[in-house]
């Protein structure tokens, strides 16, 4: 991903206009024109003033992303299996990151403050989110987990996962009505077109929420956070139904790391080996589907991923 050529990540000639217009503009010129959020803004700067390479934003960027999710799923090492969550995430996310650079670097850093919330310690969450927030605004999403207890669904029930799918939608409709009137710019304005109540695109989730509720009672007990990865999948569920109110779609990169989690964990922690290995196929049948209709095949980043280019091809022209 680092070495990839521009012509392979869908918005990377527009990364290399903000790229050269931060280099080139002073900062008042460029915020009269832009808006960049002030982290990514300073750290195409200080690639500038290093390296005077935009490859070399790729190469870091690139580097800090994979590290940072790495390290969220190594957290959970004895809980899940690795090589498990590592394939579903190269399968159903990783290729997103050539083309969302600032959502990726905000969405890593969340994933990594996903412990603190789970160790209640929220004062170092709060810290990452505003980190994060400082590469995408998009990031203030992720304080919604201030308000989750990591035990939430602790023995699934009812009332509760009612209660979240009342509070998702009430807290769309409440941001479209007293915060996006506030909201000006024109990038940001075109994120929050409502286009319907809610969304059929979360009927492919479904059945891994079904499924995750199904092992509960038979993990809770061997896997000790899979209830809070299950609340995070729910919040991810309950976001893509009701996602046009608002138009906020993108948000569920904040909470897509839980099937990263979810799924290992079954794997890793059933007893029952028919159980294992149907969970095993059915997410290897589901992950390889997954990437090549959402990233090859018809797609529209397969024009971008096929054929892959480094940026050894452009300099050999």
């Amino acid at each position: 991903m680092g070495f990839r050529s521009p012509y392979v990540g869908v918005d990377d000639f527009n990364y290399m206009r903000i790229y050269d217009n931060v280099n080139h503009l002073s900062t008042a010129q460029y915020y009269q024109q832009n808006v960049t959020e002030p982290g990514y803004y300073i750290l195409n700067k200080l690639v500038y003033l290093v390296f005077d390479d935009f490859q070399w934003l790729i190469i870091i960027v690139t580097f800090f992303t994979v590290f940072c999710f790495y390290k969220a799923l190594a957290y959970e090492i004895e809980n899940i299996s690795l090589a498990m969550a590592v394939f579903i995430f190269a399968t159903t996310q990783y290729f997103y990151y050539f083309g969302i650079v600032r959502l990726g670097i905000a969405v890593a850093i969340i994933s990594v403050a996903y412990r603190y919330i789970i160790r209640n310690q929220k004062k170092k969450f709060l810290l990452l989110v505003l980190l994060a927030t400082l590469f995408h605004y998009s990031a203030l999403f992720s304080l919604i987990l201030l308000f989750a207890r990591p035990n939430y669904l602790k023995g699934i029930k009812k009332d509760r996962i009612l209660k979240l799918a009342i509070i998702v939608p009430i807290s769309f409709i409440f941001i479209k009505f007293f915060i996006y009137p506030f909201v000006v710019t024109d990038r940001y304005s075109n994120y929050m077109e409502s286009s319907d109540v809610i969304s059929l695109g979360f009927i492919t989730s479904m059945p891994f929420f079904i499924l995750s509720l199904i092992f509960f009672s038979r993990l809770d007990n061997k896997f000790r956070n899979y209830n809070f990865y299950v609340l995070l999948y729910s919040i991810k569920l309950f976001t893509e139904i009701f996602s046009p109110l608002v138009g906020i779609g993108r948000m569920v990169w904040y909470v897509n790391l839980s099937l990263s989690f979810l799924l290992p964990g079954i794997i890793k922690n059933s007893t029952d080996r028919l159980s294992k290995f149907l969970v095993f196929v059915l997410t290897i049948l589901f992950c390889v589907v997954y990437a090549y209709t959402s990233y090859f095949g018809d797609s529209s980043r397969g024009d971008f991923m096929l054929p892959y280019k480094t940026f050894f091809f452009d300099n050999l022209k």
